[in-house]
């Protein structure tokens, strides 16, 4: 039997449930904070010129930062994952060293090798040629076989 003061297995869970119960009040307030202050500052300022910049309150205004407007999410190239979600595929006999080694599980290395079996060869006829290459077996080409182009038979 327990006595009043001692604390048994359940007032140590309580305690422990309390805390993480405040631990994830917090997160959520915080992660909200965050959430709320970036879509507010994404919006460009209203007025008579919106792409003029706005002093701040308190601080002069040859001290105050330029802020670009809104930063799209698609900034620059599109990377291999994504051409391959919108159906692109990977030529291997045209290719690029760089291109080649966006595969997956494709190093700098191994692609240069590609590469250097494709001019040896006058190009690959199938995709199971790539396994002469040093480097790619079995289970690398498979990982790659999604992202490849059909090949032309020669």
């Amino acid at each position: 039997m327990e006595s009043p003061g001692s604390r048994g297995s359940s007032g140590c869970s309580g305690g422990k449930s309390r805390g993480y119960l405040l631990l994830s009040l917090i997160l959520l307030v915080w992660n909200t904070v965050a959430s709320a202050r970036f879509v507010l500052e994404g919006f460009p300022p209203s007025g008579p010129n919106p792409g003029a910049p706005q002093p701040s309150p308190g601080i002069p205004a040859e001290e105050t930062i330029d802020h670009p407007g809104p930063v799209s999410a698609r900034l620059g190239p599109l990377s291999l994952r994504q051409e391959y979600l919108l159906g692109k595929r990977v030529d291997i006999n045209r290719a690029t060293a760089e291109e080649i080694s966006e595969l997956p599980g494709i190093s700098d290395v191994i692609a240069a090798a590609v590469v250097k079996e494709r001019t040896r060869r006058s190009g690959f006829r199938s995709p199971r040629d790539l396994l002469s290459v040093p480097g790619i077996k079995e289970r690398r080409l498979e990982k790659i076989l999604p992202f490849l182009a059909e090949m032309e038979n020669n």
